[in-house]
């Protein structure tokens, strides 16, 4: 079993056995074992959609959302997106954990690889991000923009402070 906490502080906990398999089969149609599959994508779905992600979640919880009296709708009202990433990892690791202990140990070597490569590769798309940001090109960029939304501005103020005078008959 794994946990996660959303941002109204409520714990929840992921237990993955056939009966929440199946509900989430049910609701989703995605068949959360197929996660080890080299071709199956469900690792991208989970990590990639948040409304799959969303979904699975709420068929896992449901028991748990019910003895709540929580619906489904106040339930993601209370997950953002660090909430929804640490749902995903809960569930993730939960489903590695459904498997038997040589296929789990294989899973979890394999799940810090790949956590490590997408660490990087957000690393490193954060820092081509920071770095356009900072560039000379993007000041210019918004420099420019404040400079035709200025022109426009005070275009129009011009043009109906004219027609406003225009239609005001004279004394």
């Amino acid at each position: 079993m794994k946990s996660f906490t959303d941002r109204q502080g409520r714990s929840w906990i992921i237990e993955i056995n056939y009966t929440s398999l199946r509900r989430v089969h049910a609701l989703t149609g995605i068949n959360l074992t197929r996660i080890v599959e080299p071709r199956s994508n469900v690792m991208e779905q989970l990590t990639g959609d948040p409304f799959i992600l969303f979904d699975c979640l709420i068929a896992i919880l449901q028991p748990q959302l019910d003895e709540k009296q929580i619906t489904a709708e106040q339930f993601g009202e209370a997950l953002d997106e660090e909430s929804g990433d640490k749902a995903s990892m809960a569930l993730i690791e939960a489903i590695i954990d459904f498997f038997p202990e040589g296929k789990r140990m294989l899973l979890k070597r394999a799940l810090t690889k790949v956590l490590t490569a997408a660490e990087r590769r957000q690393l490193a798309t954060l820092d081509k991000a920071l770095q356009a940001v900072e560039s000379p090109e993007f000041s210019q960029a918004i420099e420019t923009a404040l400079d035709e939304a200025s022109q426009l501005t005070s275009g129009s103020s011009a043009t109906s402070l004219a027609a406003s005078s225009a239609s005001t008959p004279a004394p």
